[in-house]
């Protein structure tokens, strides 16, 4: 079992958004990127990954191919896999937890 508490992982920075991994295993990931007001993320899309995004905290919003949502604090958005998408930070922090599966495959160690 990994266990964490979110606020503890909470790091902004002027320059970029901060996006720390939380938890990965080969079934699913678990991500936390804090942005600070008009911080964004580029669109782009994961090939076979769904993802999940959970808005704890902040006001931004989301685009998935052509569709443009405002989130906020308690905002939950599907993402589903192969689709284009971006997240906007507003005029606040915005923090988002996203949760992607499957999973990555971790590099196992070379055997001698």
């Amino acid at each position: 079992m990994e266990t964490l508490n979110i606020a503890d992982e909470l790091e902004f920075s002027d320059a970029r958004q901060v996006r720390k991994r939380l938890i990965m295993s080969e079934m699913i990931e678990a991500e936390l990127v804090c942005y600070e007001p008009g911080q964004q993320t580029v669109e782009h899309h994961h090939v076979g990954q769904d993802e999940i995004y959970f808005f704890p905290e902040g006001e931004g919003s989301v685009t998935v191919d052509d569709e443009t949502i405002p989130v906020k604090g308690g905002s939950v958005v599907y993402v589903p896999a192969d689709a284009k998408h971006s997240v906007q930070a507003g005029d606040t922090r915005l923090v988002l937890v996203f949760f992607k599966a499957p999973g990555r495959r971790r590099k196992r160690a070379a055997k001698n």
